[in-house]
């Protein structure tokens, strides 16, 4: 683990997890702990890149919490980056979303030095983090095939939230200047997105909140610019429906959204209800995106499925690490749902030892982020 890597047009800062049996990182073993001071340059051999932005009712939370979950994934081969990103009060959604395009943008220019392959960079997220980065991506996707029209609700002259563009580094990576110039400006940002327990639809969820008396106490409608226009314009869903009616060339979407998709919600969300995920799915199905996917997992709660990825020996965790291969790295996996390379099954070597302490971490994680959540959005689970 790296610790403290700064990001970004900010103060902000990232950790990097580099485990699991490859190649690229035999050079680690001193640096299991490290901080950004350390030289820490590995060479590469062009292992997939996880980009985790954590959840938090957009106003709480840290990538420390997300260590045990973090090191899971790393241990499937994946180079995992968690960065911090502004939340509120300090910043609105338009900061996250800049702080998210700038963690894509550090992650491409950085990738190859811990081991990463800077063209195989997915970005994912649970909660209001997934919200976040399919805000960033899809905003983006529509921005380069030349934007949708306003939101114009009736009665709201509320000023209209300006979602930033993206940072020009990212189109420079692969692509010359003149080459710029002779070709349409179309890239997706990266590989392919993974949503855990989104909200996708800013109306709905306000909705949802209002209908249950607790509009006032969460965060989310000050984050949104507390307006209906607004609402509609930081959903992703409304900007991918408005942009399949009002595109003069919806095909194109193929071209700037990521390669796959993976959508996951668990079926007892009282939090975020899973139709927040379906009516996302069944957009980007209407809009004929290829290599999407969408499971439901039975009687998981919201905070389940990023908080079973903390203990690899859990079936429904080695459900979930199956799901995001079959994204992250499809010819890896077979079609018949087997596990991943090093999912955390017991050999019988200090298997039980691991266990209990991934246990720990486990309750431990639940308790403080439940509480923060329960503290800072007064939501019961």
């Amino acid at each position: 683990m790296i610790k403290n890597v700064a990001y970004g047009r900010g103060n902000n800062l990232l950790d990097i997890y580099i485990g699991g049996p490859s190649p690229a990182v035999t050079s680690l073993s001193s640096h299991a702990d490290d901080d950004a001071e350390s030289d820490h340059t590995v060479e590469s051999n062009g292992n997939p890149v996880i980009i985790y932005v954590y959840g938090g009712a957009w106003d709480s939370g840290h990538k420390s919490m997300m260590m045990p979950m973090a090191q899971n994934l790393a241990n499937q081969g994946y180079i995992v980056i968690v960065p911090d990103y502004t939340r509120y009060p300090q910043a609105k959604i338009e900061g996250m979303v800049r702080d998210v395009q700038d963690a894509v943008v550090w992650t491409s220019q950085n990738a190859t030095r811990y081991g990463g392959d800077p063209s195989n960079i997915y970005l994912m997220g649970s909660g209001s983090g997934a919200h976040v980065a399919s805000l960033a991506i899809m905003n983006d996707a529509i921005e380069q095939l030349g934007g949708i029209p306003a939101p114009a609700v009736e009665g709201d002259s509320s000023p209209l939230v300006k979602i930033p563009s993206w940072p020009d580094q990212l189109a420079n990576l692969h692509t010359t200047a003149q080459q710029q110039q002779k070709q349409p400006r179309l890239k997706e940002r990266v590989q392919g997105l993974i949503l855990f327990s989104g909200v996708f639809d800013i109306t709905f969820y306000y909705a949802y909140l209002h209908k249950r008396g607790i509009e006032e106490v969460s965060a989310m409608p000050r984050v949104m610019h507390h307006s209906a226009n607004n609402y509609l314009a930081c959903s992703p869903s409304w900007i991918l429906s408005t942009a399949t009616e009002n595109l003069q060339q919806p095909e194109l979407l193929e071209q700037v959204l990521p390669k796959t998709i993976l959508i996951v919600h668990g079926e007892q969300d009282r939090l975020i209800p899973a139709h927040s995920s379906q009516t996302l799915f069944n957009l980007l199905c209407a809009a004929e995106i290829p290599n999407i996917k969408f499971k439901v997992y039975t009687g998981q709660s919201h905070l389940d499925p990023a908080i079973d990825l903390i203990l690899p020996s859990n079936a429904i965790t080695a459900a979930l690490l199956n799901d995001i291969a079959d994204v992250v790295r499809p010819s890896m996996v077979p079609g018949t749902g087997a596990s991943t390379p090093n999912s955390g099954v017991d050999d019988g070597q200090g298997g039980e030892e691991e266990h209990q302490m991934l246990k720990q971490q486990q309750d431990q994680y639940t308790k403080d982020f439940s509480a923060s959540l329960m503290r800072d959005s007064a939501l019961v689970f």
